[in-house]
């Protein structure tokens, strides 16, 4: 089967074979890097025998919770050298990648060693960062444990940390030399994490297009039951739409730019909510809002924006909702110039022309802009029959 899409006239034909997923190859600069799934009963195990079938020199950087739930009882992962991290977003500073330096300092870590990055997204963000800087490439592979890392950002390369109340204002490119997804570490996720992964994964099949939003409406009531098939399959379509972008601009030079639909008012959300929100929902809450804006300037048809709102009413938890309903949007336009999409007062915002149709506009970070995105706020909210 085919899936068709466009970004910014940019057209789009990639195979959909979600049966036959056990890995593919991110065509990427310098290097190429593989993609490898597993469904293990053990991940633990399973990441031991990957480490140990490897030439290199181990070091781990790790989810506190994440060793405690599956490497704690494994002596010869106790062997390995281990930076603990504390995976909250306080953590994803530059003060903790400074710490992260000089534990590889400490155990005298040369481009012969390879970094074992164990987490979700701030997780990976760290050990991203440090493997650019640390004397200019350190080998990593990243073991995303999270459903939003799993199904979106394990691939593409990008990295960034927060600084000064701004959220990925320090960023920059950063590509493991593997990526390896076991779908055993989804069965202790919390519900929050399970929500705020489906949210990305949601962004990539809309900008996919029919045949992958077709595969999202089939597989979400299963997913929302907890089985681990209709995982797999959200996970590898969303990520055969991701490829296919990364490899044709993996710099963000132009339609990359497409990925941050949802984005750029979803950070502003997380910021204003001081994180209470969690990243993936307020993307998707991000998203509806972009969709209200272009439905308002008579870009979307009525059809799909309530198509959309009504997938996402199944996926945005109720208290989120209810916080951003509570949440006044004073400061939204200072977040907004922030944002590294924003060239002076205008944001380049990625938005849906249809399903499967990207397009690029100007928002105006001006009064008027102010007031529109209010009153796109007021509308997604009154669909769900919430009163702010």
């Amino acid at each position: 089967m085919k899936g068709n899409f466009s970004i910014q006239n940019q057209n789009f034909s990639v195979d959909i074979n979600l049966q036959s997923q056990s890995g593919f190859i991110i065509n990427s600069s310098p290097r190429p890097y593989e993609v490898e799934f597993y469904n293990s009963k053990n991940p633990g195990n399973n990441l031991l025998d990957i480490i140990s079938s490897s030439k290199s020199i181990p070091l781990l950087l790790v989810d506190k919770k994440i060793y405690k739930l599956y490497f704690n009882d494994i002596p010869a992962i106790k062997e390995i050298p281990t930076f603990f991290v504390d995976a909250v977003e306080e953590s994803k500073e530059m003060d903790t990648v400074l710490e992260i330096v000089s534990f590889l300092e400490q155990n005298k870590a040369t481009k012969t060693s390879m970094l074992y990055v164990v987490g979700g997204g701030i997780v990976q963000d760290l050990g991203a960062f440090v493997g650019a800087m640390y004397k200019r490439g350190l080998p990593w592979t990243f073991v995303p444990t999270t459903l939003l890392a799993q199904g979106d950002s394990c691939v593409g390369g990008k990295t960034a940390l927060n600084h000064k109340n701004t959220k990925n204002l320090l960023a920059l490119f950063s590509a493991p030399r593997k990526v390896v997804i076991d779908a055993g570490f989804l069965e202790t996720l919390d519900k929050s994490d399970v929500f705020s992964g489906i949210g990305e994964i949601f962004r990539l099949c809309i900008t996919g297009g029919k045949s992958f939003l077709d595969i999202f409406i089939k597989e979400l009531p299963d997913f929302l039951k907890g089985d681990k098939r209709a995982s797999n399959n959200l996970i590898a379509a969303s990520l055969i739409v991701k490829k296919a972008i990364v490899e044709f601009d993996e710099f963000e030079l132009d339609i990359r730019r497409s990925m941050n639909y949802g984005h750029s008012f979803g950070h502003a959300l997380e910021a204003l909510t001081k994180f209470k929100i969690p990243h993936g929902i307020a993307v998707t809450i991000g998203i509806l809002i972009e969709n209200e804006i272009s439905y308002q300037r008579k870009i979307l048809s009525l059809e799909e924006r309530n198509l959309l709102l009504e997938l996402g009413q199944k996926i945005i938890p109720s208290d989120s909702l209810n916080i951003l309903s509570n949440t006044s949007l004073e400061g939204v336009l200072d977040l907004l110039r922030r944002d590294k999409k924003t060239e002076g007062t205008v944001l380049k915002l990625a938005t849906l022309k249809s399903i499967g149709e990207m397009k690029f506009f100007d928002f105006i970070l001006n009064e008027d802009g102010e007031k529109e995105l209010s009153f796109a706020v007021l509308e997604v909210l009154k669909f769900f029959n919430i009163q702010k």
